[in-house]
């Protein structure tokens, strides 16, 4: 054995030895590093087909005189998953149904009654200030439809406290209203009080106009962590711009979920192996190769998935797989590319240079479409529609890695091993002379 037939046997052992580990720290985790692995309860939370829930709709109704509008159903739909996400929810989904409702989907909950009440409540949540005619502080000067959201932080300098975030709209009427609350200093009334259905909840002192769309709202002594985290949530319940009621509700068994999962994985896991025995038929060592590079798409999916802790759904899975189908179509291209080269009479590593070379654009372009249709998928769908794109989209990017550099590098490899008879790459002599 030569040394450089030694040298590309040792890279190309490396190589596999790395997707070994990615795959490995995919499905086992890693503790230190507080990675969970993709099997584990927790690490990928199951969506609303796959493990039951709940599925609450509530339509919105304007104040007299009022119409709805996409602007004010679209700030109901950011409060509603800024509640869902205080909760801890963030596996849970929220999405408009028509011009007038939206839709609620809390995976695992059983019995929805109780977020019913918690999520459709429609407090009202006011600013106030001192009102000399009353001597009184119920002066009503901003309504909480320009708040965003708000959120419990801690800092080393100021302790617990609360983040404000408004609107563009709400930063310049809050400007407004800091400065004239901020001129009451003299007289010890610069305070903005914040009312939920007319009880005070809180009220900060104001020393300076405020002209930002982030402020923070600080309690002498400092808050406890229960009593920042329930103002958060309660600025954050009272933000609806229009008034809800219940349009439905129904629970979801896990049954037909926990069915489509396993049918889909043994679906997939056939799909897969069918593939993998098709490419080593008929391409050879460049199927081979190409088998080896689905397993490392396969370890690099499962471990972004781990990571991100991505919600799954059954469409999710169909994403999945739709784009294991890309890699391999990929591959498929660039190894007729291939074949094409070496019947012309060009050798295995040149032939693999311009096969790839002359696939690229077809490659590139077939997938940068379907990456946008992914995107618009996202952009315009709810649901689980959001699922699929979000999978495929994933699968997109990672199979064009794999296709185009993987799949390259262990045939450069096995090149440098010594495999260039073109048998080997499925061209016949005949045809190739």
């Amino acid at each position: 054995m030569n040394y450089s037939r030694a040298v590309g046997i040792a890279r190309f052992v490396l190589v596999i030895l790395i997707i070994a580990l990615v795959m490995s720290l995919a499905v086992f985790g890693f503790k230190p590093w507080g990675l969970g692995g993709v099997f584990e309860e927790g690490t990928v939370t199951l969506g609303l087909d796959l493990q039951g829930g709940s599925v609450i709709t509530y339509r919105a109704v304007p104040a007299e005189g009022e119409a709805i509008d996409s602007a004010g159903m679209a700030s109901i739909n950011n409060v509603m998953r800024t509640r869902l996400d205080s909760d801890g929810l963030l596996e849970a989904t929220t999405y408009l149904v028509g011009d007038d409702m939206i839709a609620i989907e809390i995976p695992g909950d059983s019995d929805p009654t109780g977020a019913v009440e918690k999520y459709g409540a429609a407090g009202k949540l006011t600013f106030g200030m001192w009102d000399p005619t009353t001597e009184d502080y119920d002066k009503i000067v901003m309504s909480g439809e320009y708040v965003a959201s708000a959120f419990a932080k801690t800092s080393s300098e100021t302790g617990i406290f609360v983040e404000l975030n408004l609107t563009a709209e709400g930063a310049q009427k809050f400007a407004e209203v800091t400065k004239n609350v901020a001129a009451l200093s003299s007289q010890s009334h610069n305070l903005l009080v914040i009312y939920m259905d007319d009880k005070v909840v809180s009220s900060p002192r104001v020393n300076e106009q405020i002209d930002s769309q982030t402020c923070v709202i600080t309690h002498e002594g400092g808050f406890e962590s229960d009593e920042a985290n329930y103002l958060a949530n309660v600025i954050n319940a009272g933000s609806l711009k229009y008034d809800l009621e219940l349009a439905s509700t129904r629970s979801v068994g896990p049954k037909l979920g926990e069915k489509s999962l396993s049918t889909s994985l043994r679906a997939g896991a056939i799909g897969i192996a069918l593939v993998v025995i098709f490419m080593i038929c008929v391409y050879r060592i460049p199927g081979l190769m190409a088998s080896i590079a689905l397993a490392a798409y396969t370890a690099i999916f499962m471990l972004l998935l781990a990571l991100l802790h991505t919600n799954l759904t059954l469409p999710g899975i169909a994403g999945i797989v739709l784009s294991i189908g890309m890699a391999v179509d990929a591959n498929c291209i660039i190894f007729e590319r291939m074949k094409e080269e070496i019947r012309a009479g060009k050798s295995a590593k040149a032939a693999i240079k311009e096969g790839f070379s002359k696939a690229f654009s077809a490659i590139l372009d077939s997938n940068v479409t379907t990456f946008i249709a992914a995107a618009v998928l996202y952009i315009l769908g709810s649901g689980t529609i959001r699922g699929f794109a979000v999978t495929l989209g994933l699968g997109v990017i990672i199979s064009f890695f794999t296709a185009l550099v993987v799949t390259r590098v262990l045939l450069y490899l096995g090149c440098a091993m010594g495999l260039t008879n073109i048998k080997l790459y499925g061209v016949s002599e005949r045809s190739a002379e």
